[in-house]
């Protein structure tokens, strides 16, 4: 799964037994008035933001882990806010760390002032998800 700020979540899905199970499976998940789409450039389903938890939740519990690439803003300063979040929201943060940071208590790289911390460089994490929540992969 594709996270990046201000866009929907895109995703590969493995085929299914027909063309529609996705689609379907993809409404069950996030509720009938979902509006899933196929990006048939890329090869991938997106879903609005809102739906990302609900979709992680899932598909981890049909196969086990997921992996996810979340983009962040370069240039949006992570603070106090996002390490003090909780984790459940991890994929809705959007800030410099792209969530790398979130929930964990303290600040990344240096904290220039209270509360306030800076590392520019770092605009994508990579993580897997499990049964037993998100695990930080790399940052890049």
């Amino acid at each position: 799964m594709t996270l990046k700020p201000g866009r929907r979540a895109s995703m590969w899905l493995p085929y299914r037994d027909d063309p529609g199970a996705n689609f379907r499976w993809l409404k069950g998940v996030c509720g009938e008035r979902t509006r899933p789409e196929y990006n048939r450039q890329t090869k991938e389903f997106e879903v609005a933001r809102e739906h990302t938890q609900l979709v992680i939740d899932a598909l981890v519990v049909e196969y086990r882990r997921v992996h996810v690439v979340q983009y962040g803003h370069a240039r949006t300063t992570c603070v106090e806010a996002c390490w003090n979040a909780r984790l459940s929201t991890i994929a809705d943060c959007v800030c410099g760390c792209a969530g790398a940071n979130h929930g964990s208590g303290k600040p990344f790289g240096r904290e220039v002032q209270a509360g306030l911390s800076v590392a520019n460089e770092l605009t994508c994490a990579e993580f897997i998800v499990t049964r037993k929540g998100w695990e930080l992969r790399k940052r890049f």
